[in-house]
């Protein structure tokens, strides 16, 4: 009988998948969880700093960073190419025409 020999292909370490982890219900990918934690750290920052002046402002100031994390991870992060926030900044500042290719020099190849 002629058995069948499966072949394992071993993938290439850039296609390896990254660590996944689902945060409020987006699955996120890689080193983006740090920036929900960067979050939660500048809110208790904030809270602490603003705990002297009114509890009330320390409450919203150690809320606000983390959503706002959520927030920029469901914009720019989840579902999204690498990348995608430094494209989506320079579009806004540049437009979205093509920019001219340049030297090491900074000068334009076309000049």
């Amino acid at each position: 009988m002629n058995e069948e020999i499966l072949i394992v292909i071993n993938r290439n370490p850039g296609q390896a998948v990254h660590s996944v982890v689902k945060l409020f219900g987006i699955r996120i990918r890689g080193n983006s969880v740090y920036i929900f934690f960067g979050g939660l750290l500048a809110g208790v920052l904030l809270a602490m700093a603003a705990y002297q002046v009114s509890i009330l402002l320390a409450a919203m100031l150690l809320v606000a960073p983390a959503a706002a994390a959520v927030v920029f991870i469901r914009m720019f992060v989840a579902n999204k190419p690498r990348g995608y926030f430094g494209f989506w900044l320079e579009e806004r500042f540049r437009g979205s025409k093509l920019n001219p290719p340049q030297k090491a020099g900074g000068n334009h190849a076309s000049a």
